[in-house]
Formats: structure tokens, sequence, C-alpha cells
């Protein structure tokens, strides 16, 4: 499994780092070719492009156009514009420490970025637990895109979809968008890039901006389905900021490679350094590119730099200082189809990397649109049989010719389309296919890769949704070959979404349009779908999953069938009494034995469907013929003819080993193996394959394991076919392009004589030097001393053209000092880490981390400057075999080196939690006693004491280094809950009275002025959550003194003049008078006669309409009661009496009786104030009622206490 390999660890680049003096001491280390954009203005567009389809997409290099900046809108492309128009937009940022996100808006990270970039320096760089957050993958905005399609060559732009020029050949009339009428359009010419020639609804959006500040990254990785990158530095940060604040100038560090070398990199990224890098989650050292056995090209982008980035080729990025702005996108061509198709897709594929330009659908829909252009030139030709120059134009124009070059490329990728989704013509079965219409949003549910036209779907795993819909499992054609599916297995229905005769009609028409421009039939010219059909050896990828769909059995997910344990089918022997081996005869085979076979490799029987056939009648695990063959489940599938590694006499098994004249397999690559589980389907299973293995076992047992980082012969492979691929020089063959150059036809109908495409490419294009007449390696060789390539008897010798610019290195050689001690080799550095003799820091990877994508910081370690190699302590010359000698670590010291790492990690977590005394002695077997002396009567003591609660060290919180917080919104936050008491300004009403009737005024003793204007204004305290009347302000006390307002009728004036009641009700309704109580106390007591002069003493006897009465006039006296307690509180010295003095209409005073405090329930609006029959037929007369009759209800009951805050604010 990869957890027992150890893997690079992550090392971040100092922000003192000087860039030139490490190119300059680095042999391998060269810049990118750089030429100012205004030399594409004095050659010229053509020339333009003819450079970048030569050094960059088939010479595989990278480029760099300076000079932009001038030409940019200096008020558009700043970071203050970007703060006022797009500063409140929310977007997801990458925190890289975590590799988590977090949404941030435009402004609150821009205004953070100085604060982000001065946490850093020299000493703490390597912190793993400081905020890194990089504002990456956001939409460019549309001002931005109109700006920039105005500076930038229309070849490279985004979604360009004509390279011709106005008015060229085949152009046509079109609308003006900025004007009334008509204007000259493009000639017909190839799209710059081909997504432009997909619907607007299925084209992808890779217009993106990044913006970035020190000690940002983006981890080594290849552009997207082979597509060509282009990036281009917009803004930066200088030594001012526009507010006047210091900051640090803005640029980025990009380590680059050339496509040529791309399985060089992606095998040294597996066997050196332990890593995937189509997983993009490790960003390499620099000691690890100093000593990578490949060139490494490097760019600091500043301000205005444009980088064409090659497609293939492996590049990473550092930000620098307080600011980076880059706007970048991507491109598809021809080319990169091609390159999609073999090698990116297949890639993907493995690692569940979903696939977002649909490459398939691309190559249907450029068809499509090449041939409606074609057609126009065709139609052209036929109509301007007057204008004989316009004819000749039309049929000599490069544009077209290279047009139509590309769209026999784009049949034959067409054609291999069609050819894997043919299935059998077997009468006998009658397939039924359903038909969905494309709308390219159908994907694989295990590798999320685009599907163009036919797939399998399982009708068991559907999983409705809740808006209304199903997610079912669809799975593509490739997956379910390599045995990836649900846990049906089996039992899947086929869906399409072309009609096949629409394809296929579409396919001739296609085939006979190459016919017609061509010149007619040809040896060369492509055939009918049927005839390539019966000229492939192979079966198409359809068939094999419609054979494997008869071969698989279906499984019941909700029933998972038990496994079967099979035991060894080895011979059974024994041994008689005379010593004699007596072979028992095999057993038949079981039920369950049944439709299995042995593997050749285990030696135990598998089912049949899980095994790889020969014809020999050997069976292989399609696990073990890929990882020990490098064979894939598809090749063993399509090819009829498959015949075994016994039979090819490569098996590598135990027992082929002794064979005489076998020579075992030694696989080719590394597989590191990866988990799809997090990106696949939860439904998802892999049948025939666990892709999660590797295959150092087999790399082992063919003893090319290098776990020290020398040379393996997998990687010295690997090195071959990058220099083979590099002796052949970028050129424009007469098959697939057009050079005006290189024999093009005249209109006179003459050749034109010259020299090789290599040699005028030299006059034709002046601006890149290295597409001369210089050899590619020239410069490289002039760089690179003698002694840093290898001498042996099998290298090549000077003088020889195939001589490769260097070679893989020994770490020791040319990285450390040998004057060092020797175990600096393989240095410990704690916590699991260690660095080997290049210097590169290594981790073995934690079982415990539940994330192994999260990068593991390498420890601070001492530097070491790489020594000449040819020197030694006394200044001699070294010899060549000291140069080349290495310490190979043994696995027995790996393992010993991860367990002392393992052991050092557990004590200092022990150290920290106070337990580091007793950690190790549990951990070295070790025990210790210790006799204390106490005296018997504190011992007992002691031991008669309850068991206290065992006191743990304070736990020290590490203080957080996040220096920016999210500023959205939380849609979970609670809101702020305002204040619930508010004060509320009260002021007396002379007209309100006590009496029943109309109210007197009565004269009041003269106070003095202050006392005046302090009894005018009085507040009392409200609940803002309680009920209140209607019409009460809360805030009225806050109102604004300039703009007095009228004051409002008190609540229940203003309530008394909405109803019209002239007065206060006097008595109950008869439907309220026998009303039963849901109280047992009650607010009066009944009437009893006091009066010495009655005869019998005993309460006297009133009617029913006489106790109503005295019931309402007592709540209503409890009404007015609690009305005044608030104004009897704010009377200075005053003390509270329970007896309030009244005035009666005489004059004269009369007592109150002394109430209890109420307790004043409030009774919701909308209640009816009078209740139901049944419940007035329940009420027992006596008890006290509402004495409201409209608006809101309030219940007093006697014996509670009334909350002063609750008060009704009256």
């Amino acid at each position: 499994m990869p957890a027992s390999r150890r893997s690079a660890a992550f090392d971040p680049i100092s922000p003192d780092l000087d860039l030139d003096a490490l190119v300059q001491q680095t042999p391998n280390f060269e810049y990118v070719t750089r030429i100012s954009c205004d030399m594409i203005e004095t050659q010229g567009l053509e020339v333009f492009e003819k450079l970048v389809l030569i050094h960059v997409i088939l010479g595989g290099k990278p480029l760099v156009i300076e000079g932009f900046h001038k030409r940019l809108d200096e008020w558009t492309f700043t970071s203050g514009w970007l703060h006022d128009n797009l500063g409140k937009k929310f977007e997801q940022v990458r925190n890289l420490s975590k590799q988590s996100n977090m949404t941030l808006s435009i402004g609150h990270y821009l205004n953070n970025m100085s604060k982000l970039t001065n946490q850093w320096n020299p000493h703490n760089y390597r912190d793993r637990d400081r905020q890194r957050l990089y504002l990456k993958d956001i939409d460019c905005p549309d001002v931005w895109y109109e700006k920039l399609r105005a500076v930038i060559p229309p070849s490279v732009f985004y979604l360009n979809d004509s390279t011709g020029e106005i008015g060229g050949p085949g152009s046509v009339d079109e609308p003006n968008p900025h004007a009334t009428g008509l204007r000259k359009g493009r000639g017909v010419a190839r799209a710059g890039d081909l997504m432009s020639c997909l619907p607007p609804a299925m084209r992808a959006d890779n217009l993106m901006c990044y913006i970035g500040h020190e000690g940002t990254y983006t981890p080594a990785h290849r552009e997207m389905c082979a597509s060509l990158g282009q990036n281009l530095m917009v803004e930066t940060s200088g030594t001012v900021d526009l507010d006047g604040k210091p900051t640090k100038p803005g640029s980025s560090i990009w380590f680059m490679t050339e496509s040529k070398d791309r399985h060089l990199v992606s095998e040294y990224w597996l066997s050196t350094l332990g890593h995937d890098i189509e997983i993009e989650a490790h960003f390499a050292q620099i000691n690890a590119w100093k000593c990578a056995p490949f060139t490494t090209y490097i760019v600091e982008q500043k301000l205005g730099d444009f980088i064409l980035i090659p497609p293939l080729a492996p590049h990473q990025v550092w930000n620098r200082g307080t600011r980076t702005m880059k706007v970048a996108w991507n491109r598809t061509t021809v080319e990169t189809l091609e390159l999609a198709l073999d090698e990116a897709l297949p890639r993907a594929r493995m690692v569940g990397r979903d696939e977002q330009y649909k490459n398939k659908a691309m190559i249907y829909f450029t068809l499509d649109r090449y041939s409606d252009l074609l057609k126009r030139v065709e139609y052209q030709k036929r109509t301007a049989t007057q204008a004989p120059d316009h004819h000749q134009a039309l049929k000599y124009s490069s544009k077209i010719r290279q047009l139509q070059k590309d769209f026999r490329r784009l049949y034959s990728l067409y054609t291999r389309l069609l050819l894997a989704e043919v299935l059998p013509q077997n009468p006998r079965e009658k397939m039924k296919i359903q038909y969905l219409p494309f709308d390219s949003n159908i994907t694989c549910s295990f590798c999320r890769c685009n599907i163009f036209n036919r797939f399998l779907t399982c009708p068991t795993c559907v999983v409705p949704l809740e808006n209304g819909e199903e997610d079912t499992y669809d799975v593509c054609l490739e997956c379910y070959a390599m045995g990836r599916s649900c846990k049906c297995i089996s039992g899947y229905k086929w869906v399409e979404q072309f009609k096949w005769q629409e394809l296929t009609d579409k396919h001739e028409r296609w085939r006979k349009q190459i016919i017609a421009f061509e010149g007619g039939l040809t040896d060369k010219s492509p055939q009918p779908l049927h005839m390539e059909r019966q000229y492939s050896k192979k079966h198409p990828l359809a068939q094999v999953c419609q054979e494997q769909l008869r071969l698989r059995p279906w499984n019941d997910p909700k029933k998972p069938p038990p496994v079967p344990k099979l035991s060894k089918d080895a011979d059974e022997s024994r041994i008689n009494d005379s010593g004699e081996v007596i072979t028992a005869k095999k057993k038949k085979p079981s039920a369950m034995e049944k439709g299995h076979m042995k593997n050749h490799v285990t030696y135990y029987r598998e089912p049949i469907w899980k095994l790889g056939v020969c014809k020999c009648g050997r069976a292989y695990s399609y696990g073990s013929l890929w990882r020990a063959f490098d064979t894939a489940p598809l090749t063993v599938m399509e090819d009829p003819d498959w015949q075994c590694p016994h039979c090819q006499r490569i098996c590598s098994c135990a027992k082929c080993r002794k064979i005489a004249g076998m020579q075992p397999y030694e696989p080719t690559g590394t597989v590191l193996g990866y988990d799809t589980r997090r990106v696949a389907d939860p439904r998802s299973t892999e049948s025939l394959v666990d892709f999660r293995q590797s295959n150092f076992e087999w790399v082992k047992k063919a003893g090319d394991d290098s776990p020290a980082g020398e040379e393996t012969r997998r990687l010295s492979r690997r090195v071959d076919e990058a220099v083979a691929a590099k002796s052949q020089e970028a050129a424009l063959d007469d098959a697939h392009y057009v050079d005006e150059g290189n024999n093009t036809l005249m209109p006179n109908g003459h050749a034109e004589s010259s020299t090789s495409t290599a040699e005028k490419s030299s006059d034709d294009i002046p601006i890149d030097p290295l597409l001369g007449s210089l050899p590619p390696t020239a410069k490289t060789n002039q760089a690179v001393p003698d002694e840093y390539t290898h001498s042996d008897e099998n290298s090549v010798q000077d003088g020889d053209d195939n001589q490769p610019p260097y070679r893989f290195v020994a770490p020791s050689a040319l990285m450390l000092d040998q004057r060092q001690d020797q175990h600096q080799d393989q240095r410990h550095l704690g916590g699991g880490f260690t660095t080997d003799a290049n210097g590169i820091v290594f981790q073995y990877p934690d079982p415990e981390d539940p994330d192994p994508t999260v990068p593991q910081y390498a420890p601070p370690q001492v530097e070491h400057r790489p020594q000449p190699p040819d020197t030694t302590d006394n200044g001699k010359k070294r010899k060549r075999s000291d140069v080349l000698q290495t310490d190979m670590l043994d696995p027995n010291e790996a393992n010993e080196l991860y367990h002392k790492a393992q052991v050092k990690r557990t004590l200092h977590e022990a150290r920290r939690n106070n337990r580091y005394t007793i950690a190790e002695a549990a951990m070295s077997g070790r025990s210790l006693s210790v006799k204390l002396k106490l005296n018997s009567d504190k011992f007992t003591r002691i031991i008669s004491q309850p068991p206290s609660q065992t006191l743990q060290p304070p736990v020290r919180s590490k203080p957080s280094l996040a220096i920016v917080q999210s500023d959205y919104p939380s849609p979970t936050a609670k809101k702020a809950v305002p204040n619930p008491l508010k004060r509320a300004r009260i002021e007396q009403d002379d007209n309100f009275s006590t009496r029943k009737g109309s109210a007197k005024k009565t004269k009041k003793p003269v106070q003095p002025k202050e006392a005046q204007q302090k009894s005018a204004s009085k507040y009392m305290e409200i609940s803002s959550e309680s009920e209140m009347e209607d019409g009460m302000d809360l805030d009225a006390s806050h109102a604004s003194k300039e703009e007095p307002k009228p004051r409002p009728l008190p609540a229940y004036l203003a309530r008394k003049n909405d109803v019209g009641d002239n007065e206060i009700p006097k008595e109950l309704s008869s439907e309220l008078k026998y009303r039963p109580s849901r109280r047992k106390s009650t607010l009066v007591e009944p009437a009893v006669n006091n009066d010495p002069n009655s005869s019998t003493g005993q309460p006297s006897a009133k009617g029913p309409l006489d106790e109503a009465t005295n019931i309402a006039e007592a709540n209503r006296k409890a009404k007015l009661r609690a009305m005044q307690w608030d104004q009897d509180d704010d009377s200075e010295g005053e003390p509270q009496s329970m007896v309030s003095p009244m005035k009666q209409p005489n004059g004269a005073d009369r007592q109150t009786p002394a109430l209890e405090p109420a307790n004043i329930t409030l009774v919701p609006n909308g209640s009816s104030s009078v209740p139901s029959k049944a419940q007035a037929a329940a009420t027992p007369s006596g008890m006290p009622q509402s004495i409201f009759s409209k608006g809101k209800k309030v219940r007093v009951t006697a014996g509670s206490r009334i909350d002063k805050r609750h008060s009704l604010g009256v």
C-alpha cells in the first residue's frame, strides 16, 4: 500500500530567495525564452502563430511575451478598481495551510493582503499554522475581458472562433454590432480555440483570475485535458500602495518543464518524490528540482508578462510580494485533442479527475462547423468563375488548406469514437437501447468524465432527490471495462444520446467531403465505417462491455452475498508406514467452486469473470496483470488472440522464474495507487482490480527498488525516451500542416523550391533564436560540465548528435559536501521527517492521518550549499568512482527510522501532557518502585478520605495565528437580541376622572416651576416583547426634539373613540354572569352583611344584578389602582400605602378598600370578550371576569404581585 512508502514533504520558499543566483548555480535550471510584444506587430500575426505552433505546441517549450502592461488600461487593471466594483462580492478563498475553503468578500481579502504578507519572514516561513489564503479560480470581470480582447493576439485569446483575416478568402458580409449596416467578416480559417465550436450552453468557463500574496502557491500540475495554458500578470504591488502604505513588490516564480519530458517528470514524481502529479497535491521543493534528471525552466513573472504553457507540461507557481493579480485561460486545438484522447483522459480517469472540457463532444461539433465552412468555400468557388483572382485566392489560400488538414485529423478522431461504440449485430438478440437527448451534462458516476454518446445505467441503484428528480448511477464504457461499477456489478441497461443512424450518416457525409477536396479517391482516403470495423483486429469497447455484462453476476446491494472461502488447490499427500509418499486423489470441485479457475500467480481459485484466460489454459487475475505486467484489463478483453505472460516467456511468478529461457518482466513504471472512494459515487466499487494497491512488491522482486533516491532502471528508461523525443526536431510535416515556405504552390501553378523547414524557420521567425539551425541541445551542452554526465561504456561519446544534455546525477555528488558526516545522508529531523543525500525532506505518512492530501510541512533545517563534485577536502580532483558512490538505504534501516520517528513523536506528545516519565517507562518496559514512610494516623486519614478527581494540568491553548476571518454573514447566526426594557415617556391626562360620568376639573395646588417640570415628564420601563396596547409608541422618548410631533391620545381613549363607547360598561353581559372560574382564588370575596342591626348576621342575599355590579366596581377600582402605582413610586418622600385617598362627589374624602397587589394577565387581541354559552353556564356567580369588552383583555387575580415592568405602560 502507498502508506508504507515515504513521500516528499512540503518545504516553502524563503521570502529572501535570490532567484538569479539559484539559476546560475544550478546546472539544470534555465530561464524561459522571452520576446517582446512589440515584435509581434513588427513580424506580423502569421509569423507569431507559426512561432507558437513550432515552439510551444510541437516543441513543447514554454514562452514568455513581455511588455503587455504598457498596453493595459492602468485604471481598470488595479486592485482599487476591483475593490470599488466587486468588493462586496463573496468568493471561496482557498486556505492552503488547512486545505479548506473559506468565504470572503473580495474587498475584505484585498484589505488584508498586507497583513497576510507581512507575517512571513526568513525565520518563520515554514510555520504551518499561519494562513496562506489564495483567491483563485474566480470569474474574470466582463470589463477586463473586453479590454484584454483588444490587446491579446486573437489566435491565442479565449474562445477565438477564427484565425482568418478580416475580408480574407471565404469571408462574407455580417451585421455590424457597433453600427447599422453590414461589414466584412473574417476569412475561412481554423479556430484558435475549439471550445468556441461548442454551443454556448456547453462551453466551460475557464477565463479565471488569481489573486495571491506572499507564500501562496499552485502545486505541480498539468493543464486540464492537455490544453494550452495562457497566463497574464495584469497587476502587482509595488513599494508603496495607493493609500501610501509600504508594500513588497509582487511577482511569481514558475518552475516549468517541457512536454517531451512529461513521462520522465511523472516517473520522477512517483518513484523519487512519492507523489502522483495527476492528483495536483504536492509543491516540490527546490532541492527536488535541483537533482531532477530533466531541464527545469524558471520564470519570474512580473507585471505584463504573458506566459504560454505547452500541453501536458508539468509546472508549479509560487507567489511573492504583497499582491499578484493574474488572468488565465485555456485553449484547445487539434493537437491537444489528440493528446487528450491518448494520454490526458486515461490518466484523469484513473484518479477520478472530472472532465470539464467535453473533448469528445468538441470533436463532433467542430467537425460540423468546419464542414459548413468548407461548403461555403466550395460554393464561392463555383460562383466565382467570372472573378479568376478570387477563385485563385480560395484555391491556394493557406488558411483554407490548413482548415482542410485539421478537418481530416478531426475526422480520424471521430472514427475512433464511433468504432469504440459499435455493438455486435446479433439477430438473435434484440438490444433495447434507451434514447436520451444529448445535453452534455451526463458524466460517469465513478470517474466523473463527460460521456459523449453511449453508456450504461443501473436500473436498481436509483436514488430519489428532494426536488423530485432521480439520481441514477451512470458509468462510462471505459470504467465498466476496468471493473468499476456499482455494487450490482451487472444488470445494466444501454443508453445513447445520439441516434446511431445520425452519427453514421454524418460520418459518411464528411468522408465524401474529404475525398472531394483531396481531389478524388486514393489509397490514403478514409474508409467507410463498416470497412474500418473489419480492418480492426480488436473488439470494440461496446462489445467488450456487452460480453462482460453476460459474464459478471448480478448482486443485490441490499443483500450482499457471502464471500466464499476457497482453500488452496494443492495436492494432498501423506506418508505410509513404509515411508512411501502416497498422493491422494483430487477432490471433485464443489458447487461453489464451479465457474472458478486457478490463478497462475497465487494458485487460488477465483471466479472466471475476474481472470484473463489464455488459450493455453492458464488464467491470470487482472490485478496481477495490472501491477506486475503493466497490462490493463481492457487490453486483455479486446484482444481475441491475447497471449498470457507465460506464453510470451516473460512471466515473473516464483514458479516460472525457475524455467530456463524465461525472462521475467520488469515493471516499466511506478504505480502508487490511489483511493478513488473520495471522489467516486458512494455506490461505487472495483470488482476486477483494486487500484489502491501499488506495484512496489513486484518492483522489489525485479530488483529495481531504490528508496535512497538513486537512478532506477525505470527512471533511466524514461530518460532515454525523453532524449529520443528531443532528438526529433519540431517541424511542420506536409501531412498535417501547410508551410508557405516549404514547396508552396503559387497562383501561376509552379512550386517554390526552398530549403528544409528547420532552415526556413530561422529566417521566417527571427523572434525566437531557439528555432534556428542551432541544435536544440547545443545550448544546454555548453552550460553543463562533463563531470555532471555519465561516462560509462554504454553512454554516448562526444560529437554524437544524439548526446543527451545531461544524465541523472548521483545526489551525493551534486547536492552535499562530502566533508560532512556520512550520517547526513539520512538526517532524522523528528516527527517522522528524514532528509536524504539530495537535501530533500521526506516524511513517512501517518497511518492515523485521515487526509493525506494536506501538505506535510518540512521542519526547519540547516541549509547546505552544493559543493563542486570534482574536488575533495585537500583540493584534489575527486575520482569518478567516488562521485558515483551513494549510500543505499536498506529496507530494514528504513523501518527502523520509521519506528524511531514514531517513538519520538509519542514521547513529544507525552511531554506536552506531563506524562513523559510514564510513557518512557511503558515503552521501554521499565518500572520504578518508590517507598514512602508515613505515620499510621496520617495513613489512616488518607485512606479514609473519598477519592478525589485526578488533577489535570491546565491545557495551554496555542494562540491562533489566523489573521483574516470570514466576513460572510452566516445564515444560522442568531440576530442581536435588543434590550427587552425600554423607557417610555408618560404624561398625565387631566381629562381623565374616576367618575363614571363626565369628568370635572378640580383645582390643584400651585407647585413650584421645577416641580411642575419634574412631574410633567415621567418615564417607565416597558418590555418590548410584551403585548402592548394599540397606539403605544415605545420609541416616543427617542423622537427628535427638532421636529416635535403632536402628543397622541392615550391608548384607552384612542380605542374608546374608535369603538364608539361612551363609558366603561357598568355591568357584565348576561352571558358572562354565571361563567365558572378557572382559578381557585377570587378577587373579591362575597359581600358580608356586617350591619349590627341585621337580625341574621349572615351574608346578605343580593340579587344577581347587584352582585355583578359590585364585581364590576371592584375590578374597575383594581385597574385604577394598578395604573397609579407608578405615579406613587415616583413621588418623593411619600410612603406607599395600600389605601389611597379619592375624592367624593361632594368633596369629602373616602377610603378605597385595601387591595392585595394583583397580577395582570394579558389576553391577546382577537379573542372574543364574550365567552360561549357553555363557558357561561359553567361559571359560578361572584367570579371576576374581564373588565374590558373591547380590545385587549386584562384579568386580575388576587393574592399575587404585579410586575411593574409589565404594567401595561399606561
